[in-house]
């Protein structure tokens, strides 16, 4: 029993960093994005969106438990009722979509610019891999993300080590921007991941596994965002690479450089994977005469594949800010719901 509890513990957490981190992260363009380009003021950005996102991912996880809710749909309809909830899971809805399409055109970038091959080939090799454990359910799912974190966390830990931290001052602008810029990243983030850990969370029978799993993905997932930030901080050109990371691993060798972009490309199926996961279930809630969820899965796939045929790092430098300011007031909101006492206040 204890052993198996672990074990859900484990799939949790990994789960929870998975679904936030994605080609983004992984690449190190969220990081420069959000944090390094704000130098030491962004070394406390990485710190306060790492102690937020745990602290709200694991509060609306139990909340999704104890209300049983099948999708983030019933989550955000109970929270803000049918009219503005509809309207918010929507709004969410074609933000996790047009994200989702941004994975794909990051397997393009990572085969373009590292591998030297058709970005096409990056594409159609992510979905085929995606769409095999997506049609495995929520086993799938925990599944890769409990194959793919451990070894993310491997590499930036083994990156940090050599390369150390570059220098750090604090610039006299921005003192004000970089914490705009590290709650919209939580706010972003968490909201998408919301769409795939809500679902999750009601499929775990314990809730003790829920916010234990919470808690360690959540400390994970800060700790990581502040050593990426501090290897890309202070180097100059770094932020002229579409994977700035895979950049800092390669004086490792080419050994070393070819396996990191293997955990970047499998970030990326992580994210997709989790993200048609949670979408699919938010497609056929609310039109279940129309979307079979196999039905769901497909006409999310092929959407995505479109979105995918734009450039990645434009894709990230325009949408993620948008998407971040406009998911600031969800997540604000989400600071001051009450969790419901018992289960069957919801019955």
């Amino acid at each position: 029993m204890v052993k198996r509890k672990v074990i859900g513990i484990l799939q949790v957490a990994a789960t929870f960093v998975g679904t936030v981190v994605g080609a983004g992260f992984a690449s190190g363009r969220e990081i420069i994005q959000f944090f390094t380009q704000y130098h030491a003021f962004g070394t406390i950005g990485a710190v306060f969106s790492g102690v937020i996102m745990t602290w709200i991912g694991t509060k609306m996880m139990i909340y999704a438990k104890r209300m049983n809710a099948y999708s983030f749909n019933e989550l955000l309809i109970r929270m803000f009722g049918e009219q503005v909830g509809s309207i918010i899971q929507a709004l969410l809805f074609f933000i996790t979509l047009g994200m989702t399409g941004v994975m794909l055109a990051g397997a393009g970038a990572l085969f373009g610019e590292q591998l030297g091959l058709n970005r096409q080939l990056g594409i159609l090799l992510a979905l085929l891999i995606g769409i095999f454990f997506v049609f495995k359910g929520l086993r799938g799912l925990l599944f890769i993300n409990s194959l793919v974190v451990p070894l993310l966390l491997f590499f930036v830990v083994l990156t940090f080590w050599t390369n150390q931290a570059g220098p750090q001052t604090f610039p006299e602008s921005g003192q004000f921007r970089w914490m705009t810029a590290a709650f919209n990243y939580a706010a972003y983030n968490l909201s998408m991941a919301l769409i795939v850990l809500v679902p999750m969370a009601r499929d775990i029978d314990d809730e003790q596994v829920i916010f234990a799993g919470g808690i360690l993905g959540g400390a994970l997932l800060g700790g990581l965002l502040l050593l990426a930030h501090l290897m890309l901080i202070g180097r100059p050109g770094i932020g002229l690479f579409e994977m700035p990371m895979a950049e800092m691993v390669r004086p490792l060798g080419l050994v070393m450089n070819y396996a990191f972009i293997a955990v970047i490309f499998g970030e990326i199926l992580t994210t997709f994977v989790g993200n048609i996961f949670g979408l699919t279930r938010q497609l056929h809630s609310v039109f279940p005469r129309f979307f079979s969820i196999r039905l769901a899965m497909i006409v999310l796939i092929l959407c995505t594949f479109v979105i995918g045929q734009f450039g990645y790092g434009s894709l990230i430098t325009t949408l993620y800010p948008l998407y971040g300011a406009l998911c600031s007031a969800l997540f604000l909101y989400m600071f001051f719901v009450r969790l419901p006492r018992h289960p069957s206040k919801f019955c």
